[in-house]
């Protein structure tokens, strides 16, 4: 989870382009400025890197990066252990 999350971290921190130390698992989309394209853009670099497809409905449901890192996470473990 750490590296999924520390991947996910990184990739919206250049997409931002703020620092790292910007966001942390507590951090609110909104409190960073990022909107909705900007968490699907983030979504779709992390489907290249897991080359998986992330469910990218609901995503009002996570307001948090925490929330939002820990979902795509039970996805990719649960995709993997179907597979």
């Amino acid at each position: 989870m750490q590296e999924f999350y520390a991947q996910a971290r990184k990739i919206l921190a250049e997409q931002l382009e703020i620092e790292l130390e910007n966001i942390d698992m507590d951090t609110k989309f909104e409190d960073i400025n990022a909107d909705s394209i900007d968490i699907v853009e983030m979504i779709m670099a992390l489907e290249d890197i897991y080359d998986i497809e992330f469910p990218e409905e609901d995503l009002e449901e996570y307001p948090t990066m925490g929330s939002l890192v820990k979902a795509l996470y039970q996805y990719l473990k649960q995709a993997q252990n179907e597979s």
